[in-house]
């Protein structure tokens, strides 16, 4: 188990005055304990008290597979199919002292039976979503050495990918080639997208069926993990020339990235990042073309806290990890990003972990 996170977490519980925390299977619950048992529609969960202690609840089906994989001085409790189930959760509830108190949620509980157990226990159930992001938002050292490593392998990769990327070559062939050279770069869990023209418009594009023309335009967004951390970089390349109309566009993009990373320091208040990196694109009327937020956190998983937008009222601090990655996207035309890692060092200084050039590169 990641006893150091939760230690952070009870600590966070007990700051914001509730009771406990409840971690329900998913992602996080991964996380926290290492593993993650089958999810179906019975409710299951690990509770965390504010002392630090804790408790399992599952359907009796689960009970010999937990205990198994718990540690031995966490009591597990079950109840049966043909049981009550919040009849049978309350009593568990009252014997560990949780009746009728403040109860935060994960972001992978099912708000059905969270709705169901409020109405017969009394326990007030709260959304936790923050305390969990609230946990692994600031990055230690070891975390920090683990991102610029992540990074390091994207860099690293991009340059390599260059020589594949040419007219007739498929987005598969060069999504390919990206999870391959990560892995055998040391880096785990790769991540990518590929867009070539019309494609590189849709921010989140899913396809791989594209093929590169004489004259085109390729986004690449991609990433992995290094020791449990990710990376995350996207750059655009053009095959063939580009047009005038593309290269206004890259330029902007391209200063709207160093703007926005130029106000990324300790104590910035992030919304001001995303109105820098609109105010650029808006010199060509291209803002509203920035579908989405300027930039998400980045550690444990891909999208974490904090996120880089307007409404994210907050100050960046030390230890965080976070994405700048404007764009335009010209839906059915085509869609330019820049995309690089921030962070705020252990030193309080801006730290721009991805150093592959940002020129507009023709190939």
């Amino acid at each position: 188990m990641q006893e150091k996170f939760i230690r952070k977490l009870a600590e966070c519980t007990r700051e914001e005055n509730l009771d406990a925390m409840l971690i329900c299977p998913g992602e996080e619950m991964e996380f926290l304990m290492g593993f993650c048992p089958m999810i179906c529609e019975r409710f299951q969960g690990l509770f965390l008290k504010t002392d630090g202690s804790m408790f399992y609840v599952c359907n009796l089906i689960y009970r010999d597979e937990m205990q198994e994989k718990l540690p031995a001085d966490i009591p597990v409790y079950t109840w049966f199919d043909g049981d009550t189930m919040t009849e049978v959760v309350g009593e568990i509830l009252q014997k560990q002292g949780l009746s009728g108190k403040k109860i935060a949620v994960n972001s992978d509980a099912r708000a059905f039976q969270i709705l169901e157990l409020m109405a017969e226990t009394g326990v007030i159930f709260v959304s936790g979503r923050y305390l969990m992001e609230a946990m692994r938002m600031i990055k230690d050292h070891e975390e920090q050495q683990a991102l610029r490593d992540s990074a390091a392998i994207a860099d690293q990769v991009f340059t390599e990918v260059q020589a594949v990327i040419r007219p007739g070559v498929t987005e598969k062939e060069i999504q390919d080639f990206l999870l391959r050279r990560m892995k055998e770069l040391g880096g785990e869990n790769p991540e990518c997208i590929v867009g070539v023209g019309a494609n590189a418009s849709y921010p989140h594009y899913i396809g791989n069926e594209g093929i590169v023309g004489e004259q085109d335009v390729v986004l690449l967004d991609y990433g992995c993990t290094y020791h449990g951390l990710y990376s995350d970089m996207s750059r655009t390349l053009f095959v063939g020339g580009v047009t005038e109309r593309q290269r206004e566009a890259y330029e902007l993009v391209k200063r709207a990235n160093e703007a926005a990373e130029e106000l990324a320091v300790e104590g910035a208040w992030i919304p001001d990042l995303d109105v820098r990196a609109r105010e650029v694109l808006d010199e060509k009327g291209y803002a509203h073309t920035l579908l989405n937020r300027l930039g998400h956190g980045i550690g444990y998983t891909v999208h974490e806290a904090p996120d880089i937008k307007q409404s994210n009222k907050m100050h960046l601090k030390r230890g965080m990890a976070f994405s700048i990655e404007p764009g335009i996207y010209l839906g059915g035309d085509f869609g330019i990003r820049i995309e690089d890692i921030v962070m705020i060092n252990e030193k309080g200084e801006r730290e721009v972990l991805n150093h592959s050039t940002k020129e507009l590169i023709i190939l």
